[in-house]
């Protein structure tokens, strides 16, 4: 007994030792992927603080539109044969694509194409790097020269990308500890001269929040000003809320129909800092997969999304997760289950 007395005081006591989430490529966009998101009013919405353990509470965000933001091959889009070093290219319209290159350790930005102009870099930019985690920083420089309205057109820009704080991020869907916050400082110059010369100057700071599991941004919120032969043009501010980022590391192993819904222990238990957690359904379902710490405090959501019918799993990284006794519990339909894992870090 006071073996096993000191193994659970041991194990509460290192759950007071945090670290930040890090990104790593299992952050990268893939074909498939959809990064869905509300607009919301920005009335008395600010980034608040940076540094480390910081509060963050936007617990009242109304919303004002919505868009989803589509990953594809970038060989299925019209404008892949000025793209061909890119992997991979998002769309929020079928129109209007991005595109970017991904690896083990970063992502670039190699332009974008729609109807009216295609802007192929040949300096790529440098979007994120890998391993990325709290006080990680870098800058990079990105080209272009293209033609816009028939006349050639210099684009040149610089990024740096910081990140400026992690804490826990209140929002409606729930509150996130561990969640990294990064800030995107782009400066993008357009120069070109059909009869005048005519620069302009877009600049844009972004703060960008992560949280454990999740692959794309839970919040965002992007300040940007235009200006126009050095005169300010226009200035703008939009709050992004995605409340059902794509969970990072979900697959299905199997499509076979099972006779019943299961939750399956995790595995291994215990664990440090990576577990699969399996689980089955017999029907097409609402199915959400949500982490839990001892107190009942929401820690994470693996999974909030529509699935059909079949065996899944669930890679779960907890690098940004104190040592602990968490719970997991999956619903789907009228179907519920909750069970117990170890941390030990």
């Amino acid at each position: 007994m006071k073996i096993i007395i000191t193994f659970i005081l041991f194990i509460l006591s290192a759950g007071s030792a945090y670290s930040q989430l890090t990104l790593t490529n299992q952050y990268n966009p893939v074909p498939g992927d959809v990064d869905s998101y509300a607009i919301c009013d920005t009335v008395n919405i600010l980034q608040g603080n940076a540094g480390a353990n910081q509060t963050w509470s936007y617990l009242n965000l109304t919303r004002v539109d919505s868009t989803d933001v589509t990953f594809v091959s970038s060989a299925s889009t019209p404008y892949s044969g000025q793209f061909a070093t890119s992997n991979v290219a998002s769309s929020n319209d079928n129109s209007s694509f991005n595109y970017f290159t991904t690896s083990a350790t970063n992502i670039l930005f190699n332009g974008n194409g729609n109807p009216a102009v295609v802007i192929p870099y040949s300096n790529p930019q440098l979007y994120m790097q890998y391993p990325f985690t709290y006080n990680t920083s870098f800058s990079d420089n990105f080209g272009s020269n293209y033609i816009s309205n028939g006349t050639p057109t210099v684009r040149s820009g610089t990024i740096n990308v910081t990140g400026d704080a992690w804490g826990t991020i209140n929002l409606p869907i729930g509150s996130f500890p561990n969640a990294l916050r990064v800030k995107y400082i782009i400066s993008t110059k357009d120069s070109s001269n059909p009869g005048a010369p005519i620069v302009f100057v877009t600049n844009t700071t972004s703060y960008v929040w992560f949280v454990p599991g999740k692959k794309y941004p839970v919040f965002e919120i992007v300040y940007s000003t235009l200006l126009f032969n050095g005169t300010l043009f226009a200035s703008s501010k939009t709050v992004n809320y995605n409340a059902s980022s794509t969970p990072i590391g979900i697959q299905q192993i199997s499509t076979e129909v099972p006779d019943d819904y299961d939750l399956s222990q995790n595995y291994p238990n215990p664990f440090n800092p990576n577990t699969v957690i399996r689980f089955q359904i017999r029907r097409s379902s609402d199915v959400r997969l949500v982490v839990y710490d001892i107190l009942g405090k929401q820690i994470t959501e693996l999974v909030n999304q529509n699935k059909n019918a079949g065996t899944y799993e669930v890679d779960w990284n907890a690098s940004g997760i104190p040592s602990g006794v968490y719970y997991y519990k999956l619903s789907a339909g009228d179907y519920s289950e909750t069970k117990k894992m170890i941390l030990i870090k």
